[in-house]
């Protein structure tokens, strides 16, 4: 993890998102290798560029990632989750620092954290129980 993802994590206060996306990662590859094929060559194309320069958010940059990412494994939609726990549709782009899960359109598949605030409520995180994987 390199200083500039970690303060970005602070200032927007999220938790780490990488180890969520390698889930996702993992997942696709045995769902759908042609668009883990497709995941991969854009995470080196579009994230690890974008990192490696001094001009981009990192966090920013991972967050739209993993907003691209989810919808390979499941079609959905981006939702934010406020401190009461309540879901409403994500603007685009997404808020960063706010908790943002995909819900698939498929009810019975669980939907995926694609950002976690470092201090979420106890509401966020029982929605994220309830929804998520």
């Amino acid at each position: 993890m390199s200083d500039a993802y970690t303060l970005s994590l602070q200032e927007h206060g999220l938790e780490d998102v990488q180890g969520l996306y390698r889930q996702l990662l993992r997942r696709l590859r045995s769902h759908d290798p042609a668009a883990y094929d497709e995941a991969v060559t854009r995470y080196h194309e579009e994230v690890e560029a974008a990192v490696e320069s001094s001009d981009a958010d990192p966090v920013e940059v991972w967050v739209r990632y993993g907003v691209w990412l989810a919808p390979r494994l499941a079609p959905g939609s981006l939702m934010t989750i406020a401190e009461n726990g309540r879901a409403d549709p994500a603007p685009d782009p997404p808020p960063l620092g706010a908790m943002l899960i995909h819900l698939p359109e498929d009810t019975r598949t669980r939907g995926f954290v694609i950002a976690m605030p470092a201090e979420a409520t106890p509401a966020q995180r029982e929605t994220a129980a309830l929804l998520c994987e």
